[in-house]
C-alpha cells in the first residue's frame, strides 16, 4: 500500500522557488496533500513514510516544471484535467509489492470454503472472489490456483471468477500482464508453476491464458460504491494487509460495506491482527485456525449444507 504522502513549500508555506534542493513543503502544505489522500483513498500516512513522501511529491513538481507549489496542488485537485495527475502521483506514493500465497493459512481456509460449496447444493453456481487492494496480482493469481485445485480435486468443472481491484494504475498494469520473476515465484508450488505458468525468458514466467480467463483486474477506490468485482453480491471477499493503513471509524465504514456485498453464508478474509477488538455488524467470526475471517449470516431457516439424501432421489 502506501509509501507515503505529502505536500510542498521552501522556507515560506505558500512558495516554492529556488532550486531543487531548496523545494520543501510545509508543515501546512503537507497536512493538505496528507488529506487529499485520505480523503480520495482512504489511506494514511505512517509517520515513517512522511520524509519519502516528501520527496515524491517534489521531484514531481520539478518534473512538471511548476514554479509554484501550490498551483500544482491546485492542478491535482480539478476534478477533470487534475485525475490523470493524481494518478500519477499516487502511483509514485503506493507500495506495490504482494506475494503469492502471502498467508498460507488463509489460503488453506480459502480452499475449505470453496470446498463446502461443492459439496452444497449451490455447488452449481458460478464461485465469485473479490481481492481488495490487489496491487501486482499475486494475491488473485494464488486464489485463483487454489480454486481450480479444488474443482479438479472434486472432479467438477471450474465455475468460478476472481477479480481484483487496486487504486494504483502501474500495479493493475503489472497484474494483468501477469509476468514475474523466478524469485518472486519461490512460493509457488512446483505443480502449480508447471500447470498455469510459461516460461518467457531466463528470470521470468507468464501466467497461462487459462489462469487469466478466470480473473479480471481493475483500477478501482475501495470506497466506490460501485467499484468493479462488488457491482453484485460476492461469495468471499479477501481485503489483506488493507485496514492497517486505515483509520478506524473509516475502516469500520468499509467493513459494514462488504457486508452489503457478500451473498448469505459468504466469508469476508482479513489479515491476522487487523481486526481483534471489534466485529462487524451481521457478520460472526468463523473458527478455524491461524486466519481471521467473519462469515455473512444466513436467514432463518435456511443451510449451506448439502442434502446427505440428495444423490437417493
Amino acid at each position: 500500500m502506501l509509501k507515503g504522502s505529502g505536500g510542498f513549500s521552501s522556507g515560506n508555506p505558500g512558495s516554492a522557488s529556488g532550486t531543487g534542493e531548496e523545494l520543501q513543503l510545509s508543515d501546512r502544505q503537507y497536512r493538505l496533500w496528507a488529506e487529499m489522500l485520505e480523503n480520495k483513498t482512504g489511506v494514511r500516512i505512517a509517520s515513517h513514510r512522511d520524509d519519502f513522501v516528501r520527496r515524491q511529491i517534489v521531484r514531481r513538481v520539478q518534473e512538471l516544471g511548476f514554479g509554484d507549489v501550490e498551483d500544482y496542488f491546485r492542478e491535482v485537485s480539478q476534478p477533470g484535467r487534475g485525475t490523470r495527475e493524481w494518478g500519477v502521483l499516487l502511483d509514485r506514493l503506493l507500495v506495490k509489492e504482494s506475494q503469492f500465497f502471502r498467508h498460507q493459512a488463509s489460503h488453506d481456509f480459502f480452499k475449505h470454503r470453496l470446498k463446502c460449496h461443492l459439496q452444497s447444493t449451490s455447488r452449481e453456481q458460478r464461485y465469485s472472489v473479490c481481492s481488495v487492494g490487489c496491487s501486482t496480482g499475486e494475491e488473485v493469481y494464488s486464489l485463483a490456483m487454489g480454486a481450480f485445485d479444488s474443482y479438479r480435486s472434486a472432479d467438477q468443472e471450474a465455475a468460478f471468477s476472481i477479480v481484483g481491484i487496486d487504486v494504483s494504475v502501474e500495479a493493475i498494469q503489472a497484474a494483468r500482464q501477469g509476468i514475474y520473476t523466478n524469485r518472486h515465484l519461490e512460493a509457488v508450488p512446483g505443480s502449480f508453476l508447471n500447470d498455469y505458468f510459461d516460461a518467457t525468458t531466463n528470470n521470468t514466467m507468464a501466467v497461462k491464458a487459462e489462469l487469466k480467463r478466470r480473473t479480471g483486474f481493475f483500477v478501482s477506490n475501495m470506497f466506490d460504491e460501485n467499484c468493479p468485482g462488488l457491482a453484485s453480491p460476492v461469495d468471499v471477499i479477501f481485503c489483506q494487509n488493507v485496514l492497517i493503513y486505515l483509520k478506524n471509524w473509516r475502516r469500520r465504514d468499509l467493513l459494514n460495506s462488504f457486508v452489503d456485498k457478500l451473498k448469505p453464508g459468504g466469508c469476508l478474509i482479513v489479515g491476522p491482527g487487523e481486526l481483534n477488538d471489534w466485529q462487524p455488524a451481521g457478520l460472526s467470526r468463523v473458527a478455524y485456525p491461524g486466519i481471521q475471517a467473519f462469515e455473512k449470516l444466513l436467514p432463518k431457516g435456511i443451510s449451506l449444507e448439502r442434502d446427505e439424501h440428495e444423490d437417493e432421489t
